[in-house]
């Protein structure tokens, strides 16, 4: 049973909702399986980001007496998502810098 039910019991409210949470559903998988071709850590970044949300369904919740601050959940999200991501970018980044050292290409072309 859906949670539109809480809301309304229009029929056609109740179907529209769910298509296009479904279509949103299908757009969303499609953004991901594109990154996560481009970011090899992303899925573990997302991983981590599941296990975060069971823990908090199953125990996080009891132990905050049944509300785990929201800020909280986000601010862990977005630091794991942004850690994965700048873990990923960076040796790019540092790659495609140029020397420091000018000279040192003149000795590595020898």
């Amino acid at each position: 049973m859906t949670a539109i039910f809480a809301v309304t019991s229009e029929p056609l409210v109740v179907f529209t909702s769910n298509v296009f949470a479904i279509l949103g559903m299908r757009v969303l998988y499609s953004l991901l399986v594109g990154i996560v071709s481009k970011f090899s850590l992303l899925k573990y970044a997302l991983g981590s980001i599941l296990v975060l949300v069971g823990l908090k369904m199953a125990w996080l919740n009891e132990a905050f007496g049944g509300t785990f601050p929201i800020s909280w959940s986000l601010a862990v999200i977005a630091v794991i998502l942004t850690s994965s991501l700048l873990v990923e970018i960076m040796p790019r980044e540092m790659a495609t810098l140029p020397s420091p050292l000018p000279w040192k290409a003149l000795l590595d072309s020898s």
